[in-house]
């Protein structure tokens, strides 16, 4: 039987119905990622016009359809709204939006994970909203590639090596082809193995075991270079993972051109 139901959901992407109505995709704590129809949210003096922008927080109440839910009531939460202002948080807010629309929407998530989930959103658009610095913005971003990973089900283990299960004090490889760290006898012949340094291990368990809004040793100490060279090797690890390469990077490189 159909019903209304409200929860809180972040909107991730938008798209046009018709000429009035919009369609919204967003991640609920409740039910995790949703799709539903904004009713005349298009319209000059709709009420929903300006609750279903990307990266808004709203409590809803929704009325359950067979395929699309309706928007009944919108109430916004938070707008992040220094997102939309800066090309680095849009840019990084939409690959985070991409991957959650790749990860929740099939096999990998799992209902009890969607309050956990959603509020790993919610705080990651919260830290880029409020962010100064690219540093900032980048660490928030890592935090929460990290997370969800380990969320999932995917979490890597910085300290053991995969194949004899003893701990890499020093000289750890990251095996793509295991999607796992190896020691160095263990990677022999490997050729998909990466050096990772053991201090960047160590930088990103902390980042995994630390509480997101903590503030570690770490946040003043990581460089720029540091940064984006985690956040590549979470990207190429997590597209491996879901056989679907993200491209919101190279669509914004081909725009600015």
């Amino acid at each position: 039987m159909k019903k209304n139901y409200t929860t809180e959901a972040i909107n991730l992407k938008n798209y046009p119905l018709n000429d009035n109505d919009s369609i919204i995709v967003m991640f609920s704590k409740n039910k995790g990622l949703i799709r539903a129809i904004a009713k005349g949210a298009k319209r000059p003096k709709s009420k929903l016009g300006a609750r279903i922008q990307m990266f808004i927080a709203n409590k809803l109440m929704l009325f359950e359809g067979k395929n699309l839910d309706t928007i009944q009531e919108a109430q916004s939460l938070n707008t992040f709204s220094k997102i939309r202002n800066d090309l680095d948080k849009l840019s990084y807010s939409m690959y985070i939006a991409e991957l959650i629309n790749n990860f929740c929407s099939n096999h990998y998530s799992q209902d009890e994970n969607n309050e956990e989930i959603y509020n790993l959103i919610f705080n990651t658009y919260n830290k880029i909203s409020n962010a100064s610095t690219k540093e900032e913005v980048l660490l928030s971003v890592l935090k929460f590639q990290i997370k969800l990973m380990d969320t999932l089900g995917w979490g890597i283990d910085f300290k053991m090596c995969s194949v004899c299960q003893k701990e890499i004090e020093t000289n750890a490889l990251f095996s793509f082809s295991l999607g796992s760290f190896v020691c160095f006898k263990c990677a022999k012949g490997d050729l998909s193995c990466i050096k990772i340094h053991d201090k960047i291990r160590e930088f990103m368990q902390t980042l995994l075991i630390s509480d997101f809004n903590l503030q570690t040793k770490y946040d003043k100490l990581a460089n720029i270079m540091v940064l984006e060279k985690c956040f590549n090797f979470m990207k190429k690890y997590i597209d491996n993972i879901s056989h679907k390469k993200t491209k919101i990077f190279e669509v914004l490189d081909c725009v600015s051109q």
